[in-house]
């Protein structure tokens, strides 16, 4: 897996896992200063491992921006 997106609190790393004949992309999010890890597995299972990639690239990309979204919430409260 190679990184894919990073910010200061966030990375989001991106792979692909064989299912008997198919592929599954995966996404892994490791958040904060402990690193806490998050697995996603995407929908769908794949004929090729690039249409995986591109599950895994898609669904990095939306839960990056629900991160910061989330963030950006989190330090509006007083």
């Amino acid at each position: 897996m190679a990184p894919f997106l990073v910010s200061p609190n966030v990375t989001a790393f991106i792979g692909t896992r064989r299912h008997k004949e198919f592929f599954e992309g995966r996404v892994t999010i490791l958040e904060g200063p402990a690193a806490t890890r998050t697995e996603h597995v995407c929908l769908g299972l794949r004929d090729t491992e690039d249409e995986a990639l591109n599950d895994a690239r898609r669904d990095a990309v939306a839960l990056v921006r629900m991160w910061r979204q989330r963030v950006e919430l989190s330090r509006r409260r007083p």
